[in-house]
């Protein structure tokens, strides 16, 4: 009677582990496949027939080899189940998601359970592998982190330009400051402001000088290179901190911004608005004790800039 009901448990247990929602295959030390389950056929279309007596990285050619092996060299040697996250690897086994309308995500992220099988001698002679869907919750949580970052990055941004507001922008200014203080690289700070706005706003309304500000940061954006921070300092007025330049380069850039918007008319309600600026430049030195000395300098010429007849660069390196 036992012996019946020994029987009868066993295959009571081999049967849950057939319909558990989580995928389990068991290898042997040679790496041959002795146990796949309903859920490995049901993700990978292999039957269990197919899959018994296969060598697993012969039978799954996708499999992350060498990493692996180490996981399963561990297992043995240290007698001891570990887990791979789906942060450490997205998935080890590439299975297409099978819940598409809940989740955006290709394929199933998973969490992997290695598990060392010892024998009566207690010797580790097979390793289970168990493979968890944790798509939900790592979309879930990526979404999160999107959210977050997408918030952060609002928090920073001129919502008008798309360039760095006028917070975070000083704030990369200061860090640069900072930075020249301990290596002594040349940097340049760039002010400009668009000449004659107030007459832009009276003439084309506030949605027409609005229309003036989103061109220049468009055309800010595409003239930058990867290095330069861009933000809007208030109003109609910009800064370019341009990092490992010198003041010639900085000159060169100005030049260049006001002969593309010469090229480039802002359009607003069929209407033609010509623009030009006025530049500021000045290149950091040793006499300034502050970032915000550097910008009161920049300011300065820019001020002179205007002064002058507007449309031109003006450079004040001296404190």
């Amino acid at each position: 009677m036992d012996a019946i009901t020994t029987q009868f448990d066993a295959k009571q247990q081999l049967e849950l582990v057939q319909f558990l929602d989580i995928g389990l295959i068991v290898i042997d030390c040679q790496l041959k496949i002795k146990m796949w389950n309903s859920f490995m056929t049901n993700h990978t279309a292999i039957e269990a027939d197919e899959a018994i007596d296969q060598q697993l990285f012969s039978l799954c050619s996708n499999l992350p080899v060498d990493y692996l092996r180490r996981k399963f060299q561990s297992v043995i040697t240290l007698q001891s189940a570990l887990t791979i996250t789906w942060q450490q690897r997205p998935y080890i086994f590439k299975m297409n998601n099978y819940r598409p309308i809940t989740s955006k995500a290709e394929f199933m992220y998973q969490n992997i359970r290695i598990i060392p099988l010892m024998n009566g001698n207690a010797v580790v002679d097979h390793i289970a592998i168990a493979i968890y869907d944790v798509t939900e919750a790592a979309r879930s949580h990526l979404n999160f982190q999107e959210q977050n970052k997408q918030l952060k990055l609002a928090s920073r941004i001129d919502p008008l330009t798309n360039l760095f507001n006028r917070g975070y922008w000083e704030s990369r200014l200061e860090a640069e400051f900072k930075r020249y203080s301990r290596a002594h690289s040349s940097s340049v700070l760039v002010m400009l402001d668009i000449d004659h706005f107030k007459i832009i706003n009276d003439t084309y309304g506030h949605q027409g000088g609005d229309a003036v500000l989103r061109s220049l940061g468009e055309l800010l954006i595409k003239q930058h290179r990867i290095t330069d921070i861009i933000g809007r300092y208030g109003g109609e007025e910009f800064g370019i901190l341009l990092l490992d330049t010198t003041t010639e380069k900085a000159v060169t850039l100005a030049q260049n911004l006001s002969d593309e918007l010469e090229k480039n008319t802002v359009i607003y309600d069929n209407q033609e608005i010509d623009i030009t600026l006025s530049f500021g430049i000045t290149e950091i030195n040793r006499a300034f004790t502050s970032h915000e000395q550097w910008i009161d300098m920049a300011d300065k010429a820019l001020y002179q800039s205007k002064q002058n007849g507007r449309n031109q660069a003006t450079v004040l390196n001296q404190v």
